[in-house]
């Protein structure tokens, strides 16, 4: 983990020490505000994956090694729609929904998408005429709210390809974080309840394939670091089909295959297809879910 993404992780650490102090004996009302953060930063990936960073971050796709990045980031860009809408949703209706908060969850994600675009123009792929004014924005708003600033917002810079991934690692590592704190307070709020809740035991399976999918992305993202070298080049002789395995190798596997079936000779069993369920498929992988009991 390189400095940068340090620091990123420390953050995150700070505000769930910061949480835990605030909602000692309100498990409800941490769950609740973990659920903002989310909402945020799925929006705020939803746009740093976007196909546009796609073609800034990837903009030739003359080795198989960059078309199998460019596929897999598309795939994992299509996934995080699937997170953004489940926080939108938990947020805007049911036990967990914000009622008459002074953010609505559309609000919320507004504001992630925002933080995604000040994100992108801090670290474009080259240096640009957005970035000098993302930074004067970051500047002026260190002066006016240094607390609403985060550190390490001051140390972002241009990025090329393998840099992006290695930060793109680390926003799953993050979602990761909040996944795990949410799914521990469900514990808490499921053990105290006399009579079982059938939408908190939703809310329980939808974190914890979530939790799996981001695990998933993150080290997915770590590993297409491995097909470029230190200044983000490509490297060549990688087939795109040898890529492509790669990643799927990384999925989750299921300890076995669903009850009362025969096992399909060839195919993987895996506890999420990651987003990446397409991808395999178009290269010949066959992937059977199976999802956890």
């Amino acid at each position: 983990m390189n400095g940068l993404s340090s620091k990123i992780v420390a953050e995150t650490n700070v505000l769930a020490a910061e949480y835990r102090r605030k909602f000692i004996g309100d498990p409800e009302g941490e769950l609740r505000a973990w659920l903002e953060i989310a909402a945020r930063r799925e929006a705020l990936v939803y746009y740093v994956y976007s196909e546009a960073q796609r073609h800034e971050r990837l903009p030739n796709s003359e080795s198989g090694a960059e078309r199998a990045a460019w596929d897999t980031l598309t795939e994992i860009w299509q996934q995080e729609a699937k997170h953004k809408e489940l926080t939108r949703a938990r947020l805007a209706s049911g036990l967990m929904s914000l009622g008459n908060g002074p953010l609505s969850p559309a609000w919320l994600q507004v504001i992630g998408e925002v933080e995604g675009r000040m994100l992108c123009r801090l670290t474009p792929a080259r240096p640009s005429l957005g970035q000098t004014l993302a930074r004067l924005f970051l500047m002026a708003g260190a002066a006016i709210a240094p607390g609403a600033v985060p550190s390490f917002a001051r140390e972002l810079d241009t990025m090329n390809a393998r840099a992006f991934f290695e930060l793109a690692a680390t926003l799953e590592l993050t979602a990761k974080q909040a996944y795990w704190r949410m799914g521990e307070l469900l514990k808490e709020l499921l053990a105290k309840r006399e009579e079982p809740s059938v939408q908190l035991q939703g809310l329980q399976r939808e974190l914890h394939l979530t939790y799996d999918d981001e695990d998933f992305h993150e080290r997915a993202f770590l590993w297409m670091t491995t097909w470029m070298d230190a200044a983000g080049r490509f490297k060549r002789g990688l087939s795109e089909r040898e890529c492509v395995q790669q990643i799927i190798d990384l999925l989750p596997q299921a300890p076995e295959p669903i009850r009362g079936t025969e096992p399909r000779e060839n195919a993987l069993y895996v506890v999420t297809d990651g987003g990446v369920g397409a991808l395999a498929k178009r290269h010949g992988i066959e992937l059977v879910v199976v999802p956890k009991e």
